[in-house]
């Protein structure tokens, strides 16, 4: 860790988490460290989903003259063979019409929907709707979906957005193609979108206006000595956001933010802390690399007495 010989812009709730970022990588140097607010847009999207249930008798008796009788029977051949009421037949074939299982004819017809449920034992039941919230995050370039509503509190910090341009029309839910809902879903975890299953979703939409939510997020101003290097993080909580991480340091890179309005962090100031960081970090590797004094073997060799010669006359 290496103590800076200028005062160094750090927000007092952040500074336990740069002594933890210093103490964790001694190459590491904080110059600055402040939090910000940004905004997330929250939408209320309808889904319909359509999944499928077991076949009752009936049903499977229907679908399965309809397939195999030549030519195919009408309700009432179907209820005279089966002995049942005609009426209750053709109800039966009503929902199945309606569930698309059949198609709308006078002979009784299944149709290329109705086959593929047919031969995994199931027919769709009604489509019903369900409510969820979907999270756009145009900073960290994402959109989730969750079930239930984000917490809408007070935050009273600067607005990252008066420093940083984030263009929050990029990641309009409605601008999405069902295909790419359907994925996004797929993807997370929810279980509402589960083709393997059955389970799909045929249709959304938003029902209203998006709605502000405002989040906070920790920027830190980061000295690498090892790289010579200068990088920007930001984390929200424990979790570092690579996505905006990488972001932001691009638009560094690219002089279209700059450090002393984010942090009022000066280039005079950052080449003071480096140039005392480099020289500490010098005499550091002198002294480690200091010749040692030499040291005697522990187990040195040893020479053979010498004998005295003994003259045998």
């Amino acid at each position: 860790m290496f103590p800076a010989s200028t005062s160094k812009p750090i927000d007092e709730i952040l500074k336990n988490a740069v002594e933890k970022i210093e103490a964790q990588n001694s190459n590491l140097s904080v110059f600055a460290a402040r939090q910000f607010r940004y905004s997330l847009r929250q939408s209320i999207v309808e889904l319909t989903i359509k999944e499928p249930r077991q076949f009752n008798v009936l049903e499977e008796f229907i679908i399965r003259a309809a397939i195999e009788f030549e030519p195919p029977p009408t309700a009432d051949e179907l209820a005279s063979v089966l002995g049942l009421d005609a009426v209750f037949v053709k109800s039966t074939i009503s929902t199945l019409q309606t569930l698309q299982t059949l198609a709308t004819t006078k002979q009784i017809t299944v149709t290329p929907e109705g086959h593929l449920f047919y031969e995994k034992g199931t027919v769709s039941k009604p489509p019903y709707s369900i409510q969820i919230y979907a999270i756009s995050d145009s900073l960290a370039e994402t959109i989730t979906f969750q079930s239930e509503s984000l917490d809408d509190v007070t935050v009273n910090l600067p607005d990252l957005g008066k420093f940083v341009n984030i263009d929050h029309n990029i990641h309009q839910i409605s601008t999405f193609s069902l295909e790419e809902i359907q994925q996004m879903l797929e993807d997370s975890g929810l279980a509402i979108h589960v083709p393997e299953e059955g389970k799909m979703i045929t249709d959304f939409r938003v029902l209203a206006a998006s709605k502000i939510i405002w989040k906070p997020i920790s920027l830190f101003v980061i000295f690498n000595v090892l790289e010579d290097k200068l990088n920007i993080q930001i984390s929200r909580g424990k979790q570092i956001l690579e996505v905006a991480t990488k972001r932001i340091n691009s638009l560094l890179k690219e002089s279209k933010i700059s450090l002393l309005s984010l942090c009022e962090l000066s280039d005079e100031a950052i080449k003071i802390q480096r140039e005392e960081i480099l020289k500490k970090s010098q005499n550091r590797d002198l002294s480690e690399t200091a010749i040692l004094p030499q040291i005697t073997p522990q187990n040195p060799e040893k020479k053979p007495p010498k004998t005295k010669k003994i003259d045998p006359n």
